[in-house]
């Protein structure tokens, strides 16, 4: 076609024929191209509509706009084009219907509606100051919506604090400026004491003139005895400050001797003047030295004597007792010696004597012995008499630490103390068993309480939902409203949309804007006042739609921050006027106001319980010598001394105060060490208290104890016989020699048959029928020398009868061989003629028998004690059994037995005997009842002693003290770390028995979690510390453990494999790791490692370099986290393998997870220049 000749309506544009009213390049005139997406309609360019798509008039000037719309959901052109949907209503199948979108609720108000009811718009029930919390819910003026509750609004530098509640009504809010605020000092709730004012957040002690602040206590340093000088300096005991110096000051009747106060009216070392010392068995009285005999000792010449036994002082100091005399309560007789009685001529203590207890043949029945005269149970080592039966208080339930207390049921004897016994899976928490594997107040261990709408299971406090929730990722969350988990766990709606009968639904109400995705009412809103993004100051509220400073009633703007006028140092009773230092502001008035425990005296903070010129009371001085305490004045005593009736006394010394106060040593005592004890003088002994004369005591006869024998006297330490005036000692027998035909004249001379002695001499002295022979006195009927007449001798054998020698043997004598024999007594004729006794015996009544000592006894043909030989124990025959472990004993007649060294009878039973090993009981360890008992290990008893066999896994027994067990906790001691002395270097800490270095500028410390990959650790940048922690380890660690690392990484599996599962301990777990985050955040749901061989060695650099630029190396504290789920956990496969995107909700709100199916399709970095994703444009 001819170009220059075109058709009507066609024009002729660049030599072609175009039709201007569809041609694309020639649109109404030649040249005027649609742009790309266009097409030209009636000579006009408009926009290329797709399918379901209709080319509507766009709102705004004269309509000139053209647009493609879906007439289904487009609110402007609902159903047709120009059809517009109202406020609150969204468009569905071309229809318009109301709705609420984002975090808005639908609300009504008063009046009539199209549909009869009152009108509808949506609220935002967290923030909306009008309908907070619920439709219609207004706050007050001066306050605002937060998270769903009327708040007070602060200004700057003020926080919201609790307020008490009010003539019975609720607890309200107050603002407070923490720098300040004594109520809420530094942070809310925090007091002051009284007397202390708030400084930069910190209550401080404010001290007047001439005090100084000693760690919160106002001092006068010049005369306070607890810092006397400067803080922390103490006197002394029996010291007092003056002027600044500790001084020492005596009491009333004490002198001071080398710097200590000393009473020389009774010291015996200073006696009378200093350094005058007493001799010994003397006491100082009156200041002088005085001999003080013991009570029932009397000064005999200055030597104290017992007047009751002394026989060289019987009864009065001179009386001795004559020879053959002993003394006996104060008086000469022949007796034994004081405390023993004649029992059958031997003397017995009836006191102690088991044989001859109270009196003479009174015995002990076994099992008892002889005290004080009386027979009573004994109890071996260990046991007590309970009702005459001996108990073990250490493990009998029915006497437990003492007689007659019984554990109740369920409890066992232990150590003497009733405890609880639990039975096999229950715990003793507190007195009461507890199963910890189900009880919700001790899950798992003591104390530890599930949280609500949790129960105990296995040990472990697990999710219980009620109904109408669902359990996702650990927490109970409704599927019919929750906008994260709408319908389905992991669910979560778009932007603008709430969650309604479990389906996602759209828009804002009147009086709402859209801010970012949620409904605000820029009118109140303190983060979008008068406009989306302009928030309001702190201290400030938003008030038709402007930032406003807004006060309490009560408080008063200064300066832009409100005071409270009444309370305020810095501010008191009118803005600028501050309190002067030592005052504080109290009804608007500045005071001086003392600390706890300081008095007001005279305008001075005074401590009535320690100043010594103001004790008790203001004004009330102490004298000198004394200090006040508890508010009184006592008496204070030096080191050593001790205040007794308002005098310092030396209690290791002083008789009158000897160990205690008031304590009187008896007469014949001495004050030593803090004990009364007996002193003698030179030539006595001390025996039990008493002082004695070993050299002529007879009951304590060369040494302490030794009794003479009755009869005897002690003379130059032993003892010998005495006799009566008139005899002589002749052996061990008392004769006299003036008439003793035996000792006649002398010891030994025997008079001749016939002669008595007289006059010490042997004379003939014939009585009647006798006849002298010679010298001799002869009876001539029956002499056999002189039968019938003197000089006939009868012939051997034979007898002189009626003066006639024949052989006629006595009464009681037998003819043996001639000779006549005495049976009865003859130890070659004994019973029998020619029976001769063996050696040793003797024949008595005509039977060869052992003769034995006094106190022995014949068993069988041998001498025994039967009060101790075991094997003829009270009787002969009676055999001591033997003990396991022991040596059999007997003692009193009674038999026992005594353990072998390293063993112990501790369970009081005989017939088991010494049953344990004290050397390796674990219960009895040294000794009975001594329990090794490790804390954090396993003990072992060796030798006798208690010692760490083995320590619990994770701590160590570091100081080698087995008193405090396994003290160390190697998995978190930096100088113990995972064994003992292994320190960490550089002030690292230890983590789970592992050093890692501490605030290291050019190294991140990344802590890994185990459970998940951990594959991608090799792609960190070199010197990267890196920890990998395991199920247990994440579990036991605490808050400030999780702070302690610049980045806590946790890395999913990929898009092959994975599940939900892996993330089990990190959602358990959250409440305790969430905190910790503090610093940037990388929250992907991407999956970096499945695609090593592409960006992610890069990703993972810049993600740590990244993360730890807002780390722990430029601000200190702040931990970031790296985030990253795996496809299969977020692409709404639900199930095991789905992780709901609320698991992070412990990093706060505000983040939106991408949950862009990506498993199979490209994702587009979201921010090509962000530091992480810089240069990607896939994964």
């Amino acid at each position: 076609m001819d170009a220059s000749v075109c058709p009507s309506p066609l024009l002729s544009c660049n030599q072609r024929c175009a039709d201007p009213r569809t041609d694309r390049e020639n649109c109404g005139a030649c040249g005027r191209s649609c742009s790309t997406g266009n097409v030209c309609q009636n000579g006009a360019c408009v926009p290329d509509c797709g399918t379901g798509e209709t080319l509507c008039r766009s709102a705004g000037d004269a309509g000139a706009g053209l647009a493609c719309v879906s007439v289904r959901t487009d609110r402007a052109n609902c159903g047709a084009c120009g059809m517009a949907c109202g406020t609150n209503q969204v468009c569905a199948n071309g229809a318009c219907t109301f709705m609420c979108t984002g975090t808005t609720t639908e609300c009504t108000r008063g009046g009539a509606g199209m549909d009869g009811g009152g009108e509808r718009y949506c609220a935002d029930l967290q923030a909306d100051r009008f309908d907070c919390g619920a439709c219609g819910n207004t706050c007050e003026e001066g306050f605002s919506c937060q998270a769903g509750r009327c708040r007070i609004r602060c200004p700057e530098l003020s926080v919201q604090c609790p307020a008490p509640a009010a003539d019975g009504g609720m607890p309200g809010e107050i603002c407070s400026d923490t720098s300040n605020d004594i109520s809420n000092c530094g942070s809310c709730g925090n007091a002051c004491p009284f007397g202390q004012f708030c400084v930069r957040g910190a209550c401080r002690t404010t001290c007047g003139a001439g005090f100084t602040d000693c760690m919160g206590v106002c001092r006068d340093v010049t005369s306070d005895r607890l810092g006397c000088g400067a803080c922390g300096n103490a006197c002394g005991s029996g010291e007092v400050c003056t002027a600044g110096r500790c001084v020492v000051s005596c009491g009333g009747g004490l002198t001071s001797c080398e710097n200590v106060c000393r009473d020389v009216q009774t010291d015996v070392n200073n006696c009378g003047a200093c350094g005058t010392r007493c001799m010994p068995g003397q006491v100082c009285s009156r200041g002088m030295c005085q001999v003080s005999c013991s009570a029932g000792t009397a000064d005999c010449s200055g030597t104290c004597r017992d007047l009751q036994t002394d026989n060289a002082h019987c009864g009065a100091c001179g009386t001795a007792c004559a020879a053959g005399q002993v003394c006996s309560m104060g008086a000469c007789v022949v007796s034994c010696g004081a405390g023993t009685t004649n029992c059958s001529g031997v003397c017995r203590d009836t006191q102690t004597d088991n044989a001859n207890c109270g009196a003479c043949g009174t015995a002990c029945a076994a099992g008892q012995v002889c005290s004080r005269g009386a027979c009573t149970v004994s109890c071996g080592g260990g046991l007590t008499n309970c009702s005459n039966v001996c108990r073990d208080l250490d493990t009998d339930r029915a006497n437990c630490g003492m007689c007659g207390t019984a554990c109740a049921a369920g409890q066992v004897c232990s150590a003497g103390r009733c405890q609880v016994s639990c039975l096999e899976g229950l715990t003793n928490c507190t007195g009461v068993c507890r199963d910890l594997a189900s009880d919700v107040a001790h899950c798992g261990g003591c104390g530890i309480a599930c949280a609500a709408g949790q129960v105990c299971s296995g040990g472990m406090c697990r999710v219980s939902c009620g109904a109408g929730t669902t359990n996702c990722g650990g927490v109970c969350r409704d599927l019919q409203t929750d906008v994260n988990n709408c319908a389905a766990c992991g669910t979560a709606c778009p932007a603008g949309r709430v969650c309604s009968n479990a389906a996602c639904v759209v828009s804002c109400g009147t009086g709402l804007t859209d801010c970012m995705g949620v409904c605000r009412d820029l009118q109140t809103d303190r983060v979008n006042c008068g406009a989306c993004g302009t928030n309001c100051p702190s201290g400030q509220a938003c008030a038709a739609g402007r930032c406003v400073v807004s006060c309490l009633q009560g408080q008063t703007a200064c300066s832009g921050v409100c005071r409270d006028l009444q309370t305020d140092i810095s501010h008191c009773g009118a803005c600028g006027t501050a309190c002067p230092s030592g005052q504080v502001c109290n009804g608007g008035m500045c005071r001086v106001s003392c600390g706890t425990g300081l008095s007001n005296c005279g305008g001075t903070c005074r401590d009535l319980q320690t100043d010594n010129n103001h004790c008790g009371s203001c004004g009330t001085v102490c004298p000198g010598g004394q200090i006040c305490q508890a508010g009184a004045c006592v008496v204070t005593c030096q080191m050593g001394l001790t205040a007794c009736g308002g005098t310092c006394r030396d209690l290791g010394n002083d008789n009158t105060n000897c160990g205690a106060c008031g304590r009187v040593c008896a007469a014949g005592q001495a004050c030593v060490a803090g004990a009364c004890s007996v002193t003698c003088g030179a030539g006595l002994s001390n025996c039990s208290g008493i002082c004695r004369d070993l050299q002529n005591d007879r009951t304590n006869c060369g040494a302490c104890g030794t009794t003479c024998p009755s009869g005897q006297v002690c003379t130059a330490g032993a003892c010998v016989i005495t006799c009566p005036i008139g005899q002589t000692a002749c052996g061990s027998t008392c004769v006299n020699l003036v008439s003793d035909r035996n000792n006649c004249g002398a010891c030994g001379t025997v008079c001749p048959a016939g002669q008595i002695c007289a006059g010490s001499a042997c004379v003939t002295s014939c009585a009647a029928g006798l006849t002298a022979c010679g010298t001799t006195c002869r009876d001539i009927t029956s002499d056999v020398s002189n039968c019938g007449v003197c000089g006939r001798v009868c012939a051997s054998g034979q007898s002189c009868v009626a003066g006639t020698c024949t052989l006629v043997c006595p009464a009681g004598q037998t003819n043996c061989s001639g000779t006549c024999r005495d049976l009865q007594t003859d130890l070659n004729n004994c019973g029998v003629c020619g029976t001769t006794c063996p050696g040793g015996q003797v024949c008595s009544a005509g039977r060869c028998v052992v003769t034995c000592a006094a106190g022995l006894t014949n068993c069988s043909g041998s001498c025994t004690n039967v009060a101790t030989d075991p094997s003829n124990c009270g009787a002969c025959g009676t055999v001591c059994p033997a003990r396991a472990n022991a040596s059999s004993s007997c003692a009193g007649s009674r038999c026992g037995f005594v353990c072998n060294a390293g063993f112990a009878d501790c369970d009081g039973n005989a017939a088991n005997g010494c049953e344990v090993n004290t050397g390796t009981s674990l219960t009895n360890c040294g000794a009975c009842g001594t329990v090794c008992s490790i804390s954090n290990g396993v003990g072992v008893c060796s030798s006798g002693a208690c010692r760490v066999a083995s320590c619990n896994t994770g701590f160590g027994d570091c100081n080698a003290m087995p008193t405090d067990g396994c003290e160390t906790n190697t998995q978190t001691s930096s100088t113990n770390c995972g064994a003992c002395g292994t320190a960490c270097a550089g002030g690292g800490a230890c983590t789970a028995g592992s050093c890692a270095p501490r605030c290291n500028t050019s190294a991140a410390r990344v802590l890994i979690y185990g459970p998940g990959n951990t594959r991608g650790s090799a792609m960190f940048p070199a010197g990267t510390v890196i920890t990998v922690a395991s199920d247990a380890m994440w579990r036991s660690m605490t808050a400030a453990q999780f702070a302690a690392y610049d980045i806590i990484w946790i890395d999913g599996g990929n898009c092959s494999s994975g599940s939900g599962a892996l993330y089990g301990t990190a959602q358990d777990t959250q409440a305790t790791w969430g905190p910790a985050v503090q610093g940037r955040i990388v929250l992907l749901t991407g999956d970096a490692d499945y695609h090593q061989d592409g960006h992610a060695p890069v990703l993972y650099r810049n993600s740590v370099n990244w993360l730890k630029g807002l780390g722990r190396t430029s601000e200190g504290g702040r931990t970031g986290l790296f985030f990253s789920w795996g496809c299969t956990m977020c692409c709404g496969d639900g199930g095991a393998r789905g992780l709901p995107e609320t698991f992070a909700s412990v990093l706060g709100s505000g983040f939106t997870t991408n949950r862009t199916n990506h498993c199979s399709a490209t994702l587009t970095a979201a921010a090509a220049s962000h530091p992480v994703t810089s240069g990607f444009s896939t994964f």
